[in-house]
Formats: C-alpha cells, sequence, structure tokens
C-alpha cells in the first residue's frame, strides 16, 4: 500500500518497483510521473481485480485501464484475433481518442489488434474491416451491442470489461444496452471508471461488480488545472455582443459551448458572416463531418469550436486556453466537465460563463477554485 505521506517522487518510485509493465509499454508512455488514480489502480488492475473508480476529468483514467489490460493480453498468432477486452465508451469522439492512446502505447509491441465500433460507420464496412479480429474493442453500447446480435464479434476469450465515463453513459440512457452486451460475456474482470458518482452508479456498481477495489480521487483536477472561472453577468439579449467582445479579447484557440444543437447552428453562422473562423459538432451530425472539425481543431485550422456536450467530456485538446459557456449546464457535473476542457495540459486558462437572472442555481464559488464576478 502506498502511504500519504510519501513525496510525489518517492511514491512513483516505490510504484514503479510494485508493478512489473512490459518495455515496449513503457518506452511509449509520454508521461513524467504516474497520476493518482493510475496509481491506485494499475496494481489491483494487474491482479484482475473488478474496479471502481472516481476521478474528475483530466485525472488520467484512460491510462489506469489501458496499461493493465495490455500487461494481461498473450499473442494470440497470425490467425484470427478474438476479444480479450472490451471498452466501453458513450459517444464515438471518446471512443476514437480511447483506441488512438492504446495504439500510440502498441507503437513498439507487435500482434496486438485493435477494433473500433461506433455508430457513424457503416456496419457492412465494419465488419470487412474487422473479419481478422482484435485482441481489444472499443466502441459505444449500442454499436457493440449490434454486432452481439448479428454474431460478427465473438466473446468466447473476453474476460477483461473496462466501462468508461460511467456517469454521462447512464445519462445517455445506454444503461440497457450495456448490460444486455454484459450478458454475452462469460465470467471476467470488469473496471468501472466515473467522473461522478450517483445513485444510477452506484446502483451499476452493485450489478456488474464483484467485490471492487474502490478508490476516489478528489483533487487531481485542481491540482493539474490552472483555471480561472469569470462569471460574467449579463441579459440574453446581450449575449451575442458579450461573446463578441470575449472573442476578440481571447485570441487563442476556444470551445464554445451551447445547450441546443440548433444555438451551437445560429452562432456558428453568425460568427462565419463575421468573419471568425469559427465551426460546430453535435449529434445530429453524421460521423465523418464531426471527424473533420475535430481534425482541422486539433490542428489549429480552426480558432472557435461551437459544441454541446457530445465534446464536453473525454476530448483531450493541450491547446484550448479559453472556453466559453454560452449557455449555463442543466447539471453541476455538465458543468465541471465544460470548464474542464481547458488547462488540459496546466497552463492557465480562463473559463467564460454568460450567467442571465435565470441562472443562479449554482454555488460557483463552491465548485470552482478560482471564481471572478463581473457584470456586462
Amino acid at each position: 500500500m502506498l502511504t500519504q505521506n510519501c513525496t510525489n517522487e518517492k511514491r512513483n518510485a516505490i510504484f514503479l518497483y510494485m508493478i512489473t509493465l512490459r518495455k515496449e509499454t513503457t518506452d511509449a508512455l509520454n508521461i513524467e510521473k504516474f497520476t493518482d488514480i493510475q496509481q491506485q489502480v494499475i496494481p489491483h488492475a494487474i491482479n484482475h481485480e473488478d474496479i471502481y473508480a472516481l476521478a474528475p476529468t483530466g485525472s488520467g483514467k484512460t491510462y489506469a485501464y489501458v496499461l493493465p489490460v495490455l500487461e494481461q493480453i498473450e499473442l494470440q498468432g497470425k490467425g484470427k484475433h478474438f476479444p480479450r477486452c472490451i471498452i466501453f465508451a458513450p459517444t464515438r469522439e471518446l471512443s476514437i481518442q480511447i483506441t488512438h492512446v492504446i495504439r500510440d502505447l502498441l507503437k513498439n509491441r507487435e500482434g496486438i489488434r485493435t477494433s473500433l465500433l461506433t455508430g457513424g460507420y457503416d456496419i457492412q464496412k465494419q465488419i470487412q474491416a474487422s473479419r481478422n479480429g482484435a485482441d481489444i474493442v472499443v466502441g459505444t453500447p449500442s454499436r457493440i451491442k449490434d454486432h452481439l446480435r448479428r454474431h460478427t464479434l465473438k466473446t468466447k476469450m473476453c474476460d477483461m470489461v473496462v466501462v468508461d465515463e460511467a456517469d454521462m453513459m447512464l445519462s445517455m440512457g445506454f444503461e440497457e444496452d450495456l448490460l444486455d452486451c454484459l450478458n454475452y460475456l462469460k465470467e471476467h474482470q470488469t473496471m468501472l471508471f466515473s467522473a461522478t458518482e450517483t445513485n444510477e452508479t452506484k446502483a451499476l456498481a452493485k450489478t456488474i461488480l464483484r467485490d471492487p477495489f474502490l478508490t476516489t480521487i478528489k483533487e487531481e483536477t485542481e491540482k493539474k488545472q490552472d483555471i480561472t472561472v469569470h462569471l460574467l453577468q449579463t441579459k440574453e439579449t446581450s449575449k451575442i455582443d458579450v461573446l463578441t467582445r470575449l472573442l476578440n479579447k481571447e485570441k487563442n484557440q476556444c470551445i464554445l459551448f451551447c445547450n441546443k444543437r440548433k444555438t451551437c447552428d445560429f452562432l456558428t453562422e453568425l460568427l462565419k458572416k463575421r468573419n471568425y473562423s469559427c465551426d460546430t459538432i453535435h449529434s445530429d451530425m453524421n460521423y465523418q463531418t464531426r471527424k473533420k472539425i475535430m481534425e482541422s481543431f486539433r490542428n489549429h485550422d480552426l480558432q472557435i469550436l461551437c459544441a454541446t456536450d457530445v465534446a464536453s467530456r473525454g476530448i483531450d485538446i493541450p491547446s484550448v486556453d479559453t472556453v466559453i459557456l454560452y449557455d449555463i449546464s442543466d447539471t453541476e457535473e455538465q458543468l465541471i466537465h465544460r470548464v474542464g476542457r481547458c488547462s488540459r495540459d496546466g497552463r492557465k486558462a480562463n473559463a467564460y460563463l454568460l450567467i442571465t437572472k435565470n441562472d443562479h442555481r449554482y454555488s460557483y464559488d463552491n465548485l470552482f477554485k478560482k471564481v471572478i464576478k463581473e457584470n456586462q
């Protein structure tokens, strides 16, 4: 057990001594030290224990489950591969990001195949592309369930399951699909990760986990991110003027959050007409269009990304220094995740919340470390 009074350097050294990671994997790691969630989870996960981990955005959850999965997978040879692990994620974007992380870690290790199964792709082309099988499958519950029902995904060797961003998955209505998928599996290790704990996540954990190792990381995001939250008191009719003044002030890349798709589309067209470099992503768009827009934003060809909550969780873009909430989120969890899209690499960042008279339902001073209140 790692003691709490050790220095970070000593804890990291003890942790590395406690576990044995393949050299091919550690050579591909692009980190200076393991985060709290990684140090807590990895030894138990490698021991094939069930995991229930609560940790905020930015805490390093992905490595916490991907590294143990890679350690437990043995090569299957040149023939058809059968999944050893299925990773469930709530959105296509997060599934793609997880797949990229895994493939980056495998760049020095041959023989392990991955498969991405999400909506937005023609399922027949997906079946054709996956004909040689995969050791690790990443995808959304609905599309994975579709493959299981078609018998195009075989689970006879699957003994590891990861449920990532469980709270978001449940809020999006994927519980039934997820449980249906798990019913196809034989006895397996289950690792459940969530940014927040709700009654729903507790119930899910009770249903799918067996004597799990439980860990809660509360401070990881605050340690890593340096965000000043600006509460801009304004009228609904003045929000566009406030927004344009902010965009003229903040020249860095920015994510602009709205609650509704039609608001995203409206603001994007308006800003484009005013010569801002802006585009939008939301769940009503096809995958290829969203992928192209996200690539433009990652490559700095786009300054402003207008988005609904499809981009508010799990999308890591270190260059984003500014987040603007044109609309205030419906829940505290969504609010925190939106703000957490900036300062991903620890740089100073600003989150601007356009607050109208109807948006005082939250205790912002308790939710965020640095809060500045301004009248517009």
